[in-house]
């Protein structure tokens, strides 16, 4: 397999490293110091625009199987998977942060030629408030653009659905899909069990998900959290975790931004001023906050505010790190947890590339999660589908016109039917002949 990467920066340097000894990479920049940095890695270099389709293609682009562009520039990662598209590679990553042309982590844009567009500051974001909102969720990936989501679980000491896998109590429209036990993968049967230690992965309604966390994190009560920086990782950051009833405060040294912040955040008190104040941040008794987000666009920044949060005894200090070789220092002078919006997007894309977009890591092995239409004259048609499933499978979700269905023993497929299904590599062949239309000789 034949990729190529333009841009390397931050995120193309890792991304060449990681990818090098499984694929034939191609790396493409302008800077010559930045292709120099590749020296001693073995992928190819080229030093040119990746903007230029003619570059492009002499570097190889008609004969590579995905692009994935990740310079510092929105417009010539876009115009670069244009291009690609237009040449017929079929799959393209666009690196874009720029909030007019994204306002999800990631957004399937194919539409306009792009595969698929992943926002670095918007991952970042959402990774700090799943382990904020959700602590035990190691995995959440959204299914039929975000109606219904594939959710990993680790299952500690105390979890309430340990023991047989019959009695367990899922919220509704929740189901437990497969267990990840080590290096095993087990398809639940009603007889086996849950036991601590175990990774659970669910299929679920989107609805019921702050039910699930509910019942997993009991506790209820509204954290007290303040951000500092108003940017776009600080903004999303403060619009998600309004739906959850946080007490929010945001700290943003730009007047004009905080005028702009308090209109689209009705429930998050803006403060305009500087985080790394400490007669501002004292007297937003930041030392009973539960958890601070330093998030502004400046590493020492960050450092210094996270530091003055910690001494002043704030519970749990997040940072933004923009140079990833930094991530280690933060962590070693007291930051909890320091993360990097390049070294998040290089983690997504990997995952996107080794496994594919419904792609769930499976320890040994990849359950692969399985998206189909139910054609007429298909196999899977009719009651007990879940039935028909081959050992190795379960019938995940399916979906209805927009509304999710989970399937029970008994749940009927129907023509037009979106159905999603977990399997394991060795009965893919099996699980796909279920939704074959060929009539059999």
């Amino acid at each position: 397999m034949q990729i190529m990467i333009t841009g390397a920066g931050d995120v193309g340097y890792h991304l060449a490293r990681q990818l090098s000894d499984s694929y034939d990479v191609i790396v493409i920049d302008e800077n010559s110091k930045a292709c120099e940095r590749l020296d001693g890695i073995d992928v190819r270099v080229l030093q040119g625009n990746a903007a230029n389709a003619q570059i492009l293609i002499e570097a190889g682009l008609q004969n590579s199987d995905m692009v994935v562009a990740v310079t510092g520039n929105d417009e010539v990662n876009i115009i670069t998977c244009i291009t690609a598209s237009h040449l017929g590679v079929d799959r393209t990553i666009a690196r874009v942060s720029n909030s007019d042309y994204i306002d999800q982590p990631m957004k399937d844009r194919r539409q306009i030629g792009i595969g698929l567009m992943i926002c670095p500051e918007l991952v970042m974001a959402e990774r700090i408030v799943k382990d904020l909102y959700f602590p035990s969720m190691i995995e959440r990936r959204r299914l039929a653009g975000g109606k219904a989501e594939l959710i990993e679980l680790a299952v500690g000491e105390d979890a309430p659905f340990k023991g047989t896998i019959g009695s367990v109590d899922l919220p509704e429209n929740c189901k437990l899909a497969a267990i990840k036990r080590g290096e095993e993968v087990l398809i639940p049967r009603k007889e086996g069990s849950i036991k601590a230690g175990d990774r659970l992965i669910l299929t679920c309604d989107a609805r019921s998900v702050p039910k699930l966390r509910k019942l997993i994190h009991e506790e209820t009560a509204s954290h007290k959290v303040m951000i500092v920086g108003g940017g776009v990782v600080g903004f999303y950051l403060a619009k998600w975790l309004e739906k959850m009833d946080f007490d929010l405060k945001l700290v943003e040294i730009d007047n004009e931004r905080c005028q702009k912040l308090a209109e689209e955040l009705p429930d998050t008190l803006i403060l305009n001023g500087d985080g790394t104040d400490i007669s501002l941040i004292k007297a937003e008794n930041v030392g009973s906050m539960d958890a601070v987000f330093s998030v502004t666009g400046f590493d020492e920044k960050n450092l210094l505010c996270s530091l003055l949060a910690k001494q002043l005894g704030a519970d749990k200090i997040v940072a933004r790190v923009d140079r990833s070789d930094y991530i280690d220092l933060f962590e070693m002078v007291g930051v909890d947890n320091a993360i990097s919006p390049g070294r998040v997007t290089v983690e997504a894309v990997l995952r996107l590339i080794r496994g594919g977009e419904e792609a769930v890591p499976m320890g040994k092995d990849e359950a692969e999660v399985l998206d189909f239409r139910a054609e007429k004259e298909a196999k899977i048609l009719g009651k007990n589908a879940a039935e028909k499933m081959p050992k190795g499978a379960i019938l995940g979700m399916v979906m209805r016109g927009n509304q999710p269905v989970i399937p029970t023993t008994e749940t009927e497929v129907k023509e037009g039917d979106r159905v999603f299904i977990l399997a394991l590599p060795q009965v893919l062949p099996q699980v796909k002949a279920l939704f074959s239309t060929e009539r059999s000789a």
